[in-house]
């Protein structure tokens, strides 16, 4: 009976042995997932660095003629928003899309561009417009006006569809992609084919990297040709000279 007694003790401190055993191997296992989530983790962070700062200022980008489709938008969205960040995220950018966000009824103007312009609590440390619808020229001749002429940042314009002289007029660089008609020379930007440029996302991009460099807006003169070398390094352009006059602009360059 002593036996049997002594038997029965040693097989139930056996169980209860190997049970805390399994259950401690459990609780070790866990944590160890657990662990090894987090290390993952932090390794795909110091991998995938955020590339961009928040910040009180804004470059305002206008999404003009063939860059507010959808289908344009949204990729060069994601794009702006992973190297700049987007004004939302406190980010640099601050997108406009025409003509969505300037719409009276059904109806979008481009001209209420300058009331934006002009929002008290917007720093802007540049403009970059994308296919600038018509009439573009007109607000940021508004915005000039307030500015007493002296625009304290830089206004670029990427394949603008407004008229030629007037966003000549308005902006410190203009960059359209190259254009032929046969005999009669180059065609006006606003004759545009619909086609996007295949660098324009990378154009973009380098052109607000560069804004983000100058300190103010950038002369009128011969030293905006050195611009365009800096901000497009490795891009071929030319002057945009009028068909109709012949005369080359200072501001308005064509890429090759």
């Amino acid at each position: 009976m002593n036996k049997k007694f002594i038997i029965l003790i040693s097989i139930t401190i056996l169980f209860f042995t190997f049970s805390g055993c399994k259950k401690n191997q459990k609780e070790y296992d866990a944590n160890s997932i657990d662990l090894t989530l987090k290390q993952a983790e932090e390794a795909a962070m110091q991998t995938a660095p955020q590339k961009w700062h928040i910040t009180n200022k804004r470059v305002c980008v206008l999404f003009g003629y063939d860059f507010n489709n959808p289908d344009v938008k949204e990729p060069l969205l994601a794009q702006l928003r992973e190297n700049f960040g987007l004004a939302e995220d406190e980010g640099l950018i601050f997108p406009l899309i025409y003509p969505d966000d300037f719409k009276h009824g059904i109806r979008g103007y481009a001209t209420d561009f300058a009331a934006i312009l002009q929002e008290e609590d917007l720093d802007l440390a540049g403009i970059v417009l994308l296919g600038a619808p018509e009439n573009t020229h007109t607000a940021l001749a508004k915005n000039q006006d307030k500015w007493e002429q002296n625009v304290p940042y830089p206004v670029v314009a990427l394949f603008p569809q407004d008229d030629v002289l007037g966003i000549e007029s308005t902006c410190d660089i203009v960059v359209d992609k190259g254009q032929t008609a046969g005999l009669a020379g180059e065609i006006a930007p606003e004759e545009s084919d619909g086609q996007i440029h295949p660098n324009a996302a990378e154009i973009i991009i380098e052109t607000i990297k560069y804004i983000q460099l100058l300190d103010g807006a950038p002369s009128r003169s011969k030293d905006l040709q050195k611009h365009m070398e800096q901000m497009l390094a490795g891009f071929q352009f030319h002057h945009y000279t009028d068909p109709e006059s012949g005369l080359q602009s200072i501001n308005h360059f064509v890429l090759n």
